[in-house]
C-alpha cells in the first residue's frame, strides 16, 4: 500500500486487458485487482514533516485508499487514476505493437481490502489475510509484494521503550501531541521562572529523514529554550545526498543552531527523572524522559581503552535510523518460501519476479533485484511498479491468450534517478534535478510542494495538494510578515 502498491493498482488498469484471448472466440480477460493494506490510508511520506508542523492536512498527506481508487478500472480511468494509458509505451519497450486504436479502458475491477497479511502460499497461489471478521484465504493469478520498510531501533538497549520512530501517520500525530505537551511545559516553567536548563530533543539518524525532521522541529518549536541535537554514526550527515543538497543541508543545520554529532552511536537508552520536572511536566512527558548514552565511533580512536562516551539527558527522543524491510517483521513474508537475503529483502530477477515463481513480483524497499540494492526512495518504488505491472500483463497474457502469437516480452528494471528534494524547514528546501538544476531557499520550498502535488497518485489528489499546500504556505507567510511588522522600530 505504499508508493509501489498504490501505483501498481493504478497502472494495471491502463493496460489492454481486452486484447487477451481476443480473436479466439472466448471472452477477454477482466482482471480483478485487489490492493491489501493493514491501514486505511496511503501515506505520502515526503510530506509527513509538513503534517507534523501543520503545514499540510491529513487529507493531503494521507488520503484513504478508497478515495484514491474510486472510479479506477472504469472507462474514466485515465482521468481518475492520475496515470496516462501506458499500454502503448510499454508495448514499444517490450518490442510489441498494436495497431488497434480502439480504447481498451473499463475492463478491470479494482478494490481495496483493509487486512493484515498472515502468510503467502506461493506454491498454491494463495494469500492468507486477517480481517476484523477473521482469517480468510485469497487466490491469485499474480501477486505484487510491496510491503516497504520500517524504522527499527530494536538493536539498541532501551531504545524501543523511549524512542519514537517517525514513519507512519500514527507516529506523526503522537509526535504532534508530545510537541504540544512540551509547549505547555515550557509556558508553565517560564511563567514561574523555574527553567534552569534547555529542553533537549534528540534525533537519531543523519540521513534525509533525520535532517528534515530536525530542521522542521527547530521551526516548529521556535524557542531558545529547546536544543535540537542530531546524532549520526557516519562521518558526515546526508552522505548519500547530492553535493548541492548536502551543502545546503549542512549550512541550514548550522544556521538553525542544531547540535550535530557525527561519528557518534547510541549505545544505550535508560530512564531519567531527577524529580525537577515533576511539578510542571505532564505524566506522558515524564515517562519519556531518558538518558541517551552516546559512544564515539571515529576510526581515529585507538582500540586500546574504553571509547569516549557522553550522557545526554533527553526530553524527547526521535528515531530515523536503522530502516528494516518489513519482510523481516511481516508475518506474511516470513510465512512463505520466498527467497530472502540476510536483510530480509526478497530476491528477484531483473524483471522483478521471484525465482521459481514467475507470477510473484516484489518491488520497493522489500525487494533486491541486484547485488547492490537500489535506494529506498519513492521514485524507485514508483518506477518498479510500472515495470512489474507490465510484466504481470505479459505473464497473464501468455497464460490466458489462445492466439498463436509470440509471448509478450518481460521488461528488465532499470532505475532512472530523476533527482532529489529535501525540506529544510517550513520555508526552506533544496533541490537537485536530473537536468542539473540546483535550487535552495524559499523558491525551492514552493517548487518542492508543487512537484509533489504533480506526483500525487491521482489528479484529484494532486489538485487538492496544490491548493491546500499553497494556501497554508501563503497563510504562514502572512503570519510571519505580521509578526515582523509588529516588532517595535527604533527610529533614532
Amino acid at each position: 500500500g505504499g508508493f509501489g502498491g498504490i501505483n501498481s493498482a493504478l497502472t494495471l488498469p491502463t493496460l489492454p486487458w481486452s486484447d487477451v484471448a481476443q480473436g479466439s472466440g472466448t471472452a477477454s480477460v477482466k482482471p480483478r485487482i485487489t490492493l491489501i493494506d493493514k491501514s486505511e490510508r496511503f501515506v505520502f511520506l515526503p510530506l509527513l514533516y509538513e503534517l507534523c508542523v501543520d503545514d499540510a492536512s491529513i487529507d493531503e498527506v494521507a488520503p484513504t485508499f478508497k478515495s484514491l481508487l474510486s472510479g479506477v478500472g472504469t472507462k474514466k480511468i485515465s482521468t481518475l487514476s492520475g496515470l496516462p494509458d501506458l499500454s502503448y509505451a510499454l508495448q514499444l519497450l517490450s518490442g510489441e505493437s498494436n495497431d488497434d486504436d480502439e480504447t481498451k479502458e473499463g475492463n478491470c475491477e479494482v478494490s481495496f481490502l483493509q487486512a493484515q497479511v498472515e502468510g503467502i502460499d506461493a506454491n498454491n497461489n494463495q494469500v492468507v489475510i486477517n480481517r476484523s471478521s477473521g482469517i480468510e484465504t485469497l487466490n491469485y493469478d499474480a501477486l505484487i509484494i510491496a510491503t516497504g520498510a520500517e524504522v527499527s531501533c530494536d538493536a539498541v538497549p532501551g531504545a524501543s521503550q523511549f524512542a519514537l520512530p517517525f514513519y507512519t501517520v500514527e507516529q506523526c500525530f503522537e509526535l504532534k501531541r508530545r510537541l504540544s505537551l512540551i509547549d505547555n511545559y515550557l509556558e508553565e516553567v517560564r511563567a514561574s521562572s523555574e527553567l534552569e536548563q534547555s529542553t533537549n530533543v534528540v534525533v537519531v539518524g543523519g540521513g534525509y529523514s533525520g535532517v528534515e525532521l530536525a530542521l522542521n522541529l527547530v521551526d516548529r518549536l521556535g524557542s531558545n529554550d529547546v536544543q535540537v541535537t542530531l546524532v549520526h554514526r557516519g562521518k558526515q550527515v546526508l552522505e548519500y545526498a547530492t553535493e548541492h543538497n548536502r551543502n545546503a543541508g549542512m549550512e541550514r543545520l548550522k544556521s538553525a543552531g542544531v547540535n550535530v554529532m557525527t561519528s557518534t552511536s547510541v549505545a544505550e537508552v535508560s530512564s531519567w527523572d531527577d524529580g525537577a520536572h515533576n511539578d510542571n511536566m505532564s505524566e506522558t512527558l515524564r515517562k519519556q524522559l531518558c538518558t541517551v548514552k552516546l559512544t564515539a565511533t571515529n576510526e581515529s580512536i585507538e582500540d586500546e581503552g574504553e571509547p569516549e562516551t557522553t550522557q545526554l539527558a533527553t526530553t524527547l527522543l526521535l528515531w530515523t535510523a536503522g530502516s528494516t524491510p518489513t519482510s523481516i517483521r511481516n508475518a506474511g513474508i516470513r510465512n512463505s518460501v520466498l527467497p530472502r537475503d540476510a536483510m530480509g529483502r526478497i530476491l528477484t530477477s531483473p524483471t522483478l519476479n521471484v525465482a521459481n515463481y514467475p507470477n510473484v513480483f516484489a518491488i520497493g524497499d522489500c525487494s533486491r533485484p541486484k547485488k547492490v540494492p537500489y535506494p529506498g526512495t519513492a521514485q524507485v518504488a514508483m518506477q518498479m511498479a510500472t515495470v512489474a505491472s507490465w510484466n504481470i500483463y505479459a505473464t497473464l497474457s501468455k497464460k490466458y491468450s489462445s492466439r498463436e502469437q509470440d509471448s509478450l516480452k518481460l521488461l528488465p528494471f532499470s532505475y532512472l534517478n530523476l533527482g532529489e528534494m529535501m525540506t529544510l524547514g517550513t520555508n526552506d528546501a533544496t533541490i537537485s534535478t536530473l537536468g542539473g538544476i540546483e535550487l535552495s531557499g524559499p523558491a525551492a520550498s514552493w517548487l518542492r510542494r508543487l512537484v509533489y502535488a504533480v506526483r500525487m497518485p491521482t489528479p484529484g489528489q494532486g489538485l487538492f495538494a496544490a491548493v491546500d499546500g499553497s494556501s497554508r504556505k501563503l497563510a504562514r507567510g502572512a503570519l510571519r510578515n505580521a509578526r515582523r511588522k509588529s516588532k517595535p522600530v527604533d527610529w533614532k
